[in-house]
């Protein structure tokens, strides 16, 4: 499965992206079935990918950051998925902000001795965990900015196994 792209894409900041927006969007308010069973179908740079973007592009706020970062690591279970892809394309960077992202949230949902839903709210209610939380925001935006620029270059480089150039009319 390939993503079609011009020829003018291979120097766009979002060549990562495109190449993996089409299965991501056609998979879209799905099932885990369905999105799983896409997933399956793709090579090993682009399941990295697949699963990179799937969480990234819900990075966009604070609140959005933390919440999807849980709802990753509890919920999908997908986080080992993603750390796996980084390794992949070698940003070890980036697995460190991944682990202390895992970090974060195992620590804001173990409260005293018990276990407790992790909420967007939870950094209005937690100077603390707001702080932390905006230190390591801070952290993966930059590494991650980075991390795009090093699969942007993968995909140049292995642009037969992830992208068809669309046909200029």
């Amino acid at each position: 499965m390939k993503a079609a792209i011009k020829r003018e894409d291979l120097d766009s900041h979002q060549l990562s992206w495109l190449c993996i927006e089409p299965m991501l969007l056609s998979v879209r308010g799905q099932d885990l079935a369905a999105k799983r069973e896409v997933y399956l179908q793709l090579n090993e740079g682009q399941q990295a990918l697949y699963l990179f973007y799937s969480y990234h592009n819900h990075t966009r706020s604070l609140a959005e950051f933390y919440w999807f970062s849980a709802y990753h690591i509890m919920d999908l279970q997908s986080w080992n998925g993603i750390r796996k892809g980084m390794q992949f394309f070698q940003l070890d960077g980036m697995v460190r902000i991944l682990d202390d992202i895992e970090a974060l949230i195992a620590d804001a949902k173990k409260s005293g001795e018990t276990w407790q839903e992790v909420s967007p709210t939870d950094l209005d209610h937690d100077p603390q965990l707001r702080e932390r939380t905006e230190r390591v925001y801070a952290a993966y935006q930059e590494v991650s900015q980075k991390g795009i620029m090093a699969m942007n270059e993968w995909v140049r480089h292995h642009q037969d196994t992830v992208v068809e150039m669309k046909e200029e009319v």
